[in-house]
């Protein structure tokens, strides 16, 4: 669990979680189409509240690892498009 705590921390620092509501469809930070669970497949958005992690971390933790790791390194992959800048 020390692992994910770590993640956890991290995922903190660069600002990914960000519940989003019911309704909405698209990221609020890269407005790419969320997926299902409401996570943004482009910039690593994750799109639940960080509680729900914790509480599915104390029941199996790997697949809570995993999830926040891809987000993590999303996150660090994620480029923004310079708006108004055609090429």
């Amino acid at each position: 669990m020390a692992n994910v705590a770590e993640l956890m921390a991290e995922a903190r620092s660069l600002d990914l979680f960000k519940p989003h509501g019911a309704f909405e469809v698209h990221c609020s930070n890269c407005h790419t189409r969320l997926s299902p669970m409401g996570d943004c497949p482009q910039c690593g958005l994750i799109g639940r509240p960080e509680a729900e992690l914790e509480r599915r971390a104390q029941a199996g933790a790997a697949g809570v690892e995993r999830t926040l790791r891809e987000a993590i390194a999303k996150r660090r992959a994620y480029k923004p498009v310079k708006e108004g800048r055609a090429t």
